[in-house]
């Protein structure tokens, strides 16, 4: 039975975090993810099929955690597209390494299961983060033109997927940066005659 009153999915992601807070991904088994969820191992098989399996629904669940906050963002800044923008990559940026599989990526400590899930595996990831961000551009600024903002969102799925790969490696403010390169693209969308 997992954790009294916690969905099994639920139980098995914070018990993946807890597991990868203390180990790197090489020693983090299904048994020991399974112990700490209070699930099975043959649970865990049966709903992710392996631990690559188990990496990717995780990741996938991330995303979608930060595709919240980046539409909170973008919402709370609605009436201004550059600062909407620069919240949202800023709170991505400054949010992804405090997450211990994000961080095992970034810190050189992660198998080649991990690395491919955001590189030559990455698609997946990218089309799922994409179309959430589409979706939440077209919420937060409806007279943008569509095709503007499926753009604007694919590049960002891909900087934001490039970033996890590769933190920043100066001190620069790359949210800010982005935001200024990013934004007059969208404000062009929103308001053509601008």
């Amino acid at each position: 039975m997992p954790r009294a009153g916690v969905p099994t999915r639920v139980a098995v992601f914070a018990a993946l975090r807890e597991v990868l807070e203390e180990n790197p991904w090489r020693s983090v088994t299904l048994a020991a993810v399974a112990k700490r969820a209070g699930v099975s191992r043959q649970t865990i098989y049966n709903d992710f099929g392996s631990r690559a399996g188990l990496a990717e629904a995780y990741a996938h669940e991330v995303a979608d955690a930060f595709c919240d906050l980046v539409d909170a963002d973008m919402e709370a800044n609605a009436d201004n597209p550059r600062a909407g923008l620069e919240a949202a990559l800023r709170t991505f940026l400054d949010g992804t390494s405090g997450d211990p599989l994000i961080r095992r990526v970034q810190d050189g400590d992660a198998h080649p299961d991990l690395l491919r899930l955001v590189t030559t595996d990455s698609g997946p990831l990218l089309a799922h983060i994409a179309e959430r961000l589409t979706i939440a551009v077209a919420r937060v600024w409806p007279i943008a033109d569509p095709a503007a903002g499926r753009a604007l969102a694919r590049t960002i799925a891909r900087l934001g997927i490039s970033y996890v790969a590769m933190p920043p490696e100066t001190d620069d403010d790359v949210a800010a940066e982005l935001a200024a390169l990013l934004a007059p693209a969208l404000e062009a969308s929103i308001d053509p005659d601008a």
